[in-house]
């Protein structure tokens, strides 16, 4: 009888082999079998503004047209006035008649930190049909400011009693924001216009380069403390600011390192709050003009600043926190780009700022995300306000 020989199918040397070449090998074919992200592909044309591929059956253009601060009573009243009169320019029948001959349709639409006028249409747009809609719309509004502004004042006067309000508007009054709504009005259309277009066929065969960051000036009030009048006697005083003006993020890594400075701002206070307060935690990054705030309802703990948040913050919270804005960019990106490349427009970034803020929160390690605790509300650079309750 013979003797049949059993040997293993994979001797040690092989499975060792396999051990180290299958992860490379099945991460290749993972790459290689991702689709490219939409972001990858944006880029800019002179005559159209940033442009990005899309499958959908039509066209967006889109203009971004940035919020400033609108804290104070009269930044909201101005903005507002601005607000109102761009879309009565926009439903105006010059406007109107125009959209009909070139068969776009049109609406405005607010976000947090800026508006936006969008535009359908079914064939790709032409430069020219834009401009011949901007040269309409940068006209001066024929609007009677003044009585507009009346009505807006009292709305305001209505809907902004509260301590919080007031605290708000106080801490606005000190920055330098240009309150003219016509002259706002007119701004709107300072070039180069912030454009986005979104269709499909859009090639990337122009190289050139989007226009740089604006660098306007920060607005920095004197620090310390201001106490403001307690008027109306349902007022609560017990509530506090503590507020700080900040630069508009200029590429991504900026970008990243404000929204991870929030967040974590966010998480630390509820860590760190009295059993009996209340807080909210503001973070405006507008392309001018914004801030950060804190608004504290009988805070009875030594004032949060940058440095006692910097000593709360441990690596178990920075990276379920990084983790937590890394799968929010994922999801961004694959199902709603378009949002990603507003910012880019808005703040004026690099192409590549996606890029740029995914690396930035994937390196900082737990000493650079303490130190952007500790230049959060930083005491030599903010302001806080209370109420005088001298008498109450």
């Amino acid at each position: 009888m013979v003797k049949v020989r059993q040997q293993p199918l994979f001797n040690r040397r092989y499975l060792m082999i396999l051990i180290w070449v299958l992860p490379i090998v099945i991460l290749i074919l993972h790459r290689a079998g991702q689709q490219p992200s939409p972001l990858d592909q944006i880029h800019w044309q002179k005559a159209l503004g940033y442009l990005m591929p899309d499958k959908r059956s039509g066209y967006q253009l889109k203009l971004i047209l940035p919020l400033q601060n609108t804290a104070s009573d009269e930044a909201w009243v101005a903005n507002q006035s601005v607000e109102r009169a761009l879309a009565q320019r926009l439903e105006s029948p010059s406007v109107q008649q125009r959209l009909n001959e070139i068969q776009w349709q049109a609406r405005l639409e607010r976000r947090s930190h800026y508006r936006s006028v969008i535009f359908h249409m079914a064939n790709a747009p032409r430069p020219e049909q834009l401009q011949s809609i901007v040269s309409i719309l940068s006209q001066p509004a024929p609007v009677d400011w003044s009585a507009l502004q009346k009505r807006l004042q009292a709305e305001r006067y209505l809907n902004s009693q509260s301590a919080e309000d007031r605290l708000l508007a106080a801490f606005g009054d000190q920055l330098r924001t240009n309150t003219h709504a016509a002259d706002l009005y007119a701004g709107l259309w300072t070039t180069p216009l912030r454009r986005i277009l979104i269709g499909e066929g859009l090639n990337n065969s122009d190289t050139s380069v989007p226009p740089t960051a604006d660098g306007v000036p920060l607005s920095t009030p004197q620090a310390g403390t201001l106490i403001i009048p307690a008027t109306g006697s349902r007022l609560d005083t017990r509530w506090e600011l503590l507020a700080q003006p900040i630069p508009a993020p200029h590429d991504g890594a900026s970008l990243a390192r404000q929204r991870l400075g929030a967040e974590l701002v966010s998480h630390l206070l509820s860590r760190m709050a009295p059993a009996d307060a209340d807080y909210r935690w503001l973070w405006h990054p507008l392309a001018t003009g914004g801030y950060r705030a804190l608004l504290l309802h009988q805070w009875t703990a030594p004032l949060p600043d940058g440095d006692r948040l910097a000593e709360q913050l441990d690596q178990a919270l920075l990276d379920e926190t990084r983790s937590t804005l890394l799968n929010q960019l994922d999801v961004l990106e694959a199902q709603t780009p378009e949002q990603w490349l507003d910012l880019v427009a808005l703040y004026r970034m690099p192409l590549d700022s996606h890029t740029a803020f995914r690396a930035t929160l994937e390196s900082l390690n737990l000493t650079q995300a303490r130190q952007l605790l500790t230049d959060t509300l930083v005491p030599a650079q903010s302001l806080h306000i209370r109420f005088n309750t001298a008498g109450h």
